[in-house]
Parts: C-alpha cells; structure tokens; sequence
C-alpha cells in the first residue's frame, strides 16, 4: 500500500437515465436530491459519469436538482457526451484510511428506467447478472428484504 489512505469507491447510482442534455448550461450533472441522499454524493461534490449507452467517460460535479424529480440532465460539455435516453453510472469516491480499507462500504444505489430506487448494494461480480442470481442473493448478503431501499 502507497500511504495511509486508499481512494475507494464511497457512492454509485447505478444505470441512471439521462432525461436532459443541455449545451448551454455552465457545467455538472444534475441529479434528484433524493438520489443524492440516498447515494451519499454532496452537491458540488467531484463525480465520475460513466455512460453505458455510448461508451464514453467523463468527470464534473453533481448538483441538485428539484425534489420529486427524476430527472438526471448532462449539462454543459457533459452533453456533448451523454445524451437523453443514455443510462449512465455516476460514481464518487473518497480516500478511506488503510486501517478502514477492509471494512468500508460504498453506498450503492440501483435504479429503474425511471430513475426510482429499485434496491441498494451490494454489487454482483460479474460475469454473473443480479436477474441469474436472483432476489435471494441480495436478502442474503443484506440481510433484510428486497423491498425498498433497506441497507442504504
């Protein structure tokens, strides 16, 4: 290990839509304030977006957008990017002290085409699908029900 600290992984909205793309706009991606909460990112907080549909990567800022929304907008020249309709993964990280490393856990947030919480974390490695292992795999690493968003 280089250092005391690690930079891991703290927060993820997994495959989230992107409802707005707009060019004219100063800068970030604006994400629902519940979501936020949720995931644990701050407003203004660094966030990497990855874009699943088109393959590209980018890093800005997350701002907040209107409570009871579910819009996810690439602004500035994020939107040259990511367009509406692209799913995308908006990751944050944080450096975790050596000592923690084997104990942290990031917020991991999955959402629908909508954009509403389906579940939270855990990750399925791959090459397994959470639709082959299905909702038992996560009430046993949980611990708690599917439903919902228990364990976030």
């Amino acid at each position: 290990m280089n250092g005391p600290f690690r930079k891991m992984l703290s927060a993820k909205i997994h495959r989230a839509t992107v409802t707005e793309a707009n060019v004219d706009y100063e800068g970030s991606i604006t994400i629902p304030p519940e979501l936020l909460d949720a995931s644990g990112i701050a407003a203004y907080e660094a966030v990497c977006v990855w874009n699943v549909t088109r393959g590209t990567r980018l890093e800005t800022y997350a701002i907040t957008g209107q409570v009871g929304s579910s819009d996810i907008c690439a602004n500035g020249a994020a939107a040259h990017l990511i367009q509406p309709g692209d799913q995308v993964i908006i990751a944050a990280y944080a450096f975790v002290h050596s000592d923690e490393v084997s104990s942290h856990q990031p917020r991991l947030i999955f959402v629908n085409e909508k954009n509403a919480i389906v579940h939270s974390g855990p990750e399925i490695a791959g090459p397994l699908i959470r639709e082959s292992v299905g909702q038992a795999f996560d009430a046993a690493v949980r611990g708690t029900p599917v439903d919902g968003v228990a364990g976030a």
